[in-house]
């Protein structure tokens, strides 16, 4: 008979502190050298000027400045493109330049709206890869949107996430539009089977 008492089985018995893992800093506000602007997990925001990351991927202000996010196309060693978001430390008197671009660029729509000078740049724009307007739903805006976001061709739009295309949407006032077909879409596109995506257009409504 066995003299041994049953070990426990309450699995419930660590005490660690939390990581308290987020964004710290978020865009446009002041940081200084050494703060700490995101505790993260992995490398899902990628570095660029004036930060540096732990050996906990925490990312940390090595400069006085303004914090910014921007969201960047970066190729892989495998030939695929990501959009990722990169978190920058700008000296003040360069973080300054763009305001007043934003203003500008207003200017800029308002005069393309007369004068109508836009879609030559659409056009190209468009030259430089693929015509995006094939798959269904995407107009003129978005294929310009696409192109000046890395997505150039058929292919490129068929490696991209869909979150990261709602994401690109979203950020240019397109949020309407759902791109959960395109990636199909742009298979068939970039494979030359153009019946098939004929049929497959036939079937869809609304682009979805």
């Amino acid at each position: 008979m066995a003299h041994k008492k049953a070990a426990g089985s309450a699995k419930n018995l660590r005490d660690s502190n939390p990581k308290f893992r987020g964004v710290k800093l978020f865009g446009w506000q002041i940081a200084k050298a050494g703060n700490i602007i995101i505790r993260q997990k992995g490398d899902k925001y990628q570095t660029g000027r004036g930060v540096y990351k732990g050996s906990d991927f925490t990312i940390h202000a090595s400069i006085d400045g303004i914090v910014s996010f921007t969201k960047r196309s970066i190729k892989r060693y495998d030939g695929r493109k990501y959009l990722r978001t990169v978190v920058e430390v700008l000296p003040i008197e360069d973080a300054k330049a763009p305001v007043a671009p934003k203003a500008k660029t207003k200017q800029a729509k308002t005069a393309t709206k007369v004068e109508k000078p836009a879609p030559k740049a659409t056009n190209a724009k468009a030259a430089e890869g693929d015509d995006l307007t094939k798959i269904e739903w995407i107009g003129p805006k978005i294929n310009e949107v696409f192109h000046a976001n890395g997505i150039l061709t058929y292919s490129d739009l068929s490696w991209s996430k869909v979150g990261d295309l709602r994401t690109i949407l979203a950020d240019n006032g397109l949020s309407q539009h759902d791109p959960k077909t395109w990636k199909k879409q742009a298979t068939l596109a970039k494979n030359g089977k153009w019946d098939d995506l004929k049929t497959l257009q036939d079937e869809l409504v609304w682009g979805k």
